[in-house]
């Protein structure tokens, strides 16, 4: 039978190996793949001290785990929430709310309250329903149960509704990245957040992803402490309501499909060897960068006469991504 799990910390880890470092060319290297966000949900394949199904031997505080976007990693324990399936229905019907900036939980509606939690950008939180005297008891906040069963409060302005749904978590298949339960999430997404028009989820991934200007570059990483090249663009679209790979490449089957370089509009991505960066229109384009000069989310462009021209990655772009 499978088991699920909430990640349960602000930003959790999750590493390509059951270990978290290995040998590399130069010295130790980290394993770290991807980060599951706060709330989040995610398949656990192998349960901690358990063997996998290739045979592998887990040590007894690491799990095996699928994301909800078909992410295969390894967690500690000590990050996620164990659930049983109905639970975690129970918890994806919820009017779960996105966290659209870092923001503190706390004990009460108020500045003084006791802090409880830290969020990062993308976490997820249920929202609890209030009287209208509640409310208006203390407006401006919004009641909240975290994953562990406690309850606190946040400022509304922190906010979003999650776009995306999180039900193919429980339809991942061994050996499947990506299936018809992911692939549903385009047109669906388009037609209930931007009416149906193309152009206006475009422009939503694009600031979407300019939220994240100046955030450090993180191999793997995929929050407001820290993001690499794919997580800035998985995260954008996925915010927007549409899961993509979270990768620097296109992968037949899955939503986004290559495009000629003259047909690129805003919100698509550009492929180089090893990054993806997301094209903003008038020839510039959002990335995380890990080069010298930048090392985090900045706006280069692709054009000669711009200040922010990347020879460099001009010289390179071999492909363009579009789910359109």
């Amino acid at each position: 039978m499978m088991q699920y799990a909430l990640f349960a910390r602000p930003v959790v880890t999750i590493y390509d190996l059951p270990q978290t470092i290995k040998e590399g060319e130069e010295g130790l290297v980290s394993t770290i793949g991807d980060e599951g966000l706060y709330g989040q949900a995610c398949q656990v394949r192998t349960a901690p001290g358990g063997v996998t199904a290739a045979g592998v031997q887990l040590p007894p505080d690491v799990a095996e785990v699928v994301s909800f976007y078909g992410y295969h990693g390894y967690v500690n324990q000590r990050e996620l929430q164990f659930v049983r399936e109905e639970e975690l229905w129970e918890y994806l019907g919820a009017d779960l709310v996105l966290v659209g900036r870092a923001t503190d939980v706390l004990s009460l509606p108020k500045v003084q309250g006791v802090r409880m939690m830290e969020l990062e950008r993308g976490g997820v939180l249920r929202r609890q329903p209030e009287t209208v005297e509640e409310a208006e008891a203390h407006k401006g906040w919004a009641k909240v149960l975290l994953t562990d069963g406690r309850t606190g409060y946040v400022r509304d302005v922190a906010l979003e509704p999650v776009k995306y749904e999180m039900t193919a978590v429980f339809s991942q298949r061994e050996g499947l990245a990506f299936n018809d339960a992911l692939a549903e999430t385009l047109p669906e997404a388009v037609a209930r957040w931007y009416g149906g028009s193309e152009d206006a989820f475009r422009a939503a991934v694009c600031e979407q992803a300019k939220k994240y200007m100046g955030t450090e570059y993180r191999w793997g990483g995929k929050s407001g402490r820290g993001i690499d090249c794919s997580g800035l663009v998985s995260s954008a679209y996925m915010q927007c309501g549409v899961l993509i790979y979270r990768d620097a490449k296109i992968i037949e089957g899955w939503p986004m499909h290559e495009v000629a370089f003259e047909n690129k509009k805003p919100g698509d991505a550009l492929f180089f060897p090893g990054h993806v960066v997301l094209y903003l229109g008038e020839g510039r384009y959002i990335h995380s960068t890990g080069a010298a000069a930048s090392g985090g989310v900045v706006i280069n462009s692709l054009e000669p006469s711009d200040p922010l021209y990347r020879e460099d990655l001009v010289k390179c772009l071999y492909a363009v991504g579009s789910i359109f």
